[in-house]
């Protein structure tokens, strides 16, 4: 993906016409192999716009901490994903990479950058959409295995629309400038 790193170890992956791959990096090596299951579950799920398979990984009292400071339950969560996987007309690329693990007997937190290539629709065309995001997880090991039971701390990466970066910040604005993250700073000089 343009503008994004290249896949490679510790990612869950899925492209189209390949399988899913998943390797995850540090913690404990049974926590590393569940969570491997379960990213490629993640990882599925939003290839074909699941929302069953998406509350099969996540526990009841599911909660987002979203950028904004909301918090929100898992009905609203699974609203949103749906939401998005509507205007979604193919995954090209989708993967999961744990930054860091921590384990700590039931409870797992993990630090994960996802990055996501697709085709969707954007102010009323077709567009190719790479976007990324660092966000922070913690899992619980239920008596059904292990399950996602927050998402917080997230902080967009590299977001770019048809080959141009843009500001994760702001709605899409197909006659907007590329983004420059540095634009305005004291080492960019002056204009």
């Amino acid at each position: 993906m343009p503008g994004t790193p290249a896949l490679g170890d510790g990612q869950a992956q899925v492209t189209q016409g390949k399988e899913t791959k998943t390797k995850v990096k540090g913690g404990d090596k049974s926590v590393r192999r569940a969570l491997e299951e379960q990213y490629a579950k993640i990882s599925d799920a939003q290839r074909w716009g699941d929302i069953a398979a998406l509350r099969a990984v996540r526990t009841p009292d599911f909660t987002v901490t979203t950028a904004n400071g909301q918090t929100w339950d898992l009905e609203t969560s699974l609203s949103y994903s749906k939401s998005g996987f509507e205007q979604v007309d193919s995954t090209i690329a989708i993967s999961n990479t744990i930054d860091s693990l921590t384990v700590n007997d039931d409870q797992a937190v993990a630090v994960v950058q996802q990055q996501w290539a697709r085709v969707q629709k954007m102010k009323g065309k077709r567009r190719r959409v790479e976007t990324s995001v660092i966000q922070t997880e913690t899992w619980v090991n239920t008596a059904d295995g292990w399950r996602l039971k927050h998402t917080g701390n997230s902080r967009p990466g590299v977001w770019v629309v048809d080959g141009k970066r843009v500001d994760p910040r702001r709605p899409y604005d197909p006659d907007a400038p590329p983004y420059d993250p540095g634009e305005g700073q004291p080492w960019k000089g002056s204009k």
